[in-house]
């Protein structure tokens, strides 16, 4: 098994506008999915993100702007554990936020760094 990093790509500005509570009742019940991974033993952990946040570069610190009002940006992320990219695809296919058109996901393999 291989490590993934799913992470969870939507609207910032929209989301952004809506209470926590009103961001996740907008949602499907993400829970069902994410217990199928945990019975499976292919669900490592995962979290939704704030929209605000902070762009450090050689350049300074932004707290505000572009990078964070886009019309898509990262929302939060699952790490999983899968056979390969084609599984860890599917699973991102199979998540409820994508079906019903709320999110996008990425899929990303993580790098064994050399000991």
């Amino acid at each position: 098994m291989e490590k993934y990093l799913l992470i969870v790509r939507e609207n910032l500005a929209k989301i952004g506008a809506l209470s926590d509570e009103d961001r996740f009742a907008a949602g499907p019940d993400m829970m069902p999915w994410v217990n199928d991974l945990i019975e499976k033993g292919k669900y490592i952990t995962g979290s939704p993100l704030t929209v605000s946040g902070s762009y450090v570069s050689q350049n300074g610190v932004k707290t505000e702007g572009d990078f964070l009002t886009n019309s898509e940006g990262i929302s939060g992320f699952d790490i999983i554990w899968a056979e390969n990219m084609e599984d860890a695809t599917a699973i991102a296919k199979d998540c409820p936020m994508v079906k019903c058109g709320h999110c996008v996901r990425e899929v990303r393999k993580f790098i064994a760094l050399p000991e």
